[in-house]
């Protein structure tokens, strides 16, 4: 699919970060000094400013709750320019909230809150926003309900939109399977791609036709230092990471990944896939390098301009 006014909603979660991070050793369990950082974040979130900052006009449908984080999720998407119109504040709800602590030589932990995706649903408003051309790109965190996929995939059926799908997280990468033959792009890490084919993944040819085997047509597999693997129309692609002085923080990287892939794919005059790629290891590059979810520097043209992949 090419649009010649790309327009895309990305649907799914939004939260707030709390990253509490002390080089203290955990040994006691106790009070000890350290850096706790506040970070928006959310695979909604993500794509939806990471595709606003390459110049896509961008839309979110998500929910939040009446509380501060709601509120401060809400301003700062309006301050990127992102359509909040099928943002819903749920009376009484509380807006996702993911608190992760590491220490000094242990894995981090993490505790969340993401109850309120339950709450994000196809509705009338959906469809009319589609219905009126609001969105001929859709992006799915699969954070959303069985049911609310569904809807979205009847909805690609019968009408001309570029329907991507994220897998999100290994524990509940299986929900894709059934909407798999649809998908238009489908992407995943080398955790989930293992979870949902129940064997070890591996960026070669052999593992790229047995994922293909369960109807994926097009998908993207990240597989961290050894790079990315993209499948589609039978062949398949692997291009080693670009490489960065300093990975400040991973979170969020893969969403930037799969941003630049899709505005490589989707424009007027579709990139190769090689080139696709590219975009998409520059854009998880800047990620890498910064602290947000989201990088401030990515354009369109940092992008199309960034030197050689080596």
């Amino acid at each position: 699919m090419t649009n010649d006014n790309p327009k895309v909603l990305s649907c799914g979660n939004v939260s707030v970060d709390i990253k509490a991070f002390s080089f203290e050793a955990d040994e006691a369990e106790a009070y000890r000094d350290g850096t706790i950082d506040l970070v928006s974040g959310g695979v909604g979130r993500g794509m939806a400013i990471n595709l606003a900052h390459l110049g896509l006009e961008s839309a979110i449908c998500s929910c939040v709750g009446t509380d501060i984080f709601g509120d401060y999720l809400r301003k700062e998407m309006e301050a990127e320019h992102i359509n909040t119109s099928l943002l819903k504040t749920v009376p009484g709800g509380h807006t996702a909230l993911f608190s992760v602590m590491a220490s000094a030589g242990k894995p981090a932990s993490c505790v969340y809150s993401t109850g309120i995706t339950q709450d994000i649903v196809f509705d009338d408003e959906v469809r009319a926003f589609l219905d009126k051309g609001g969105a001929n790109i859709v992006c799915l965190d699969s954070n959303l309900s069985r049911e609310t996929l569904a809807h979205f995939y009847d909805y690609r059926k019968n009408h001309d939109i570029f329907l991507f799908q994220n897998a999100t997280a290994p524990d509940i990468a299986k929900k894709s399977l059934e909407f798999a033959p649809y998908a238009d792009l489908f992407a995943c890490n080398e955790a989930e791609a293992s979870a949902i084919t129940g064997k070890k993944a591996f960026p070669d040819a052999d593992f790229a036709r047995e994922f293909a085997s369960l109807g994926y047509r097009h998908f993207i597999i990240t597989f961290g230092s050894l790079g990315v693997m993209v499948y589609k129309d039978g062949e398949v692609w692997n291009e080693k990471p670009y490489a960065t002085d300093s990975i400040v923080d991973t979170i969020g990287a893969g969403d930037a990944f799969a941003s630049g892939y899709i505005f490589g794919c989707t424009s007027s005059a579709p990139r190769p896939v090689k080139r696709c790629i590219q975009f998409g290891l520059a854009c998880a590059k800047e990620t890498l390098r910064t602290r947000q979810t989201v990088s401030n520097l990515l354009t369109a043209q940092l992008v199309e301009n960034y030197p050689d992949h080596k």
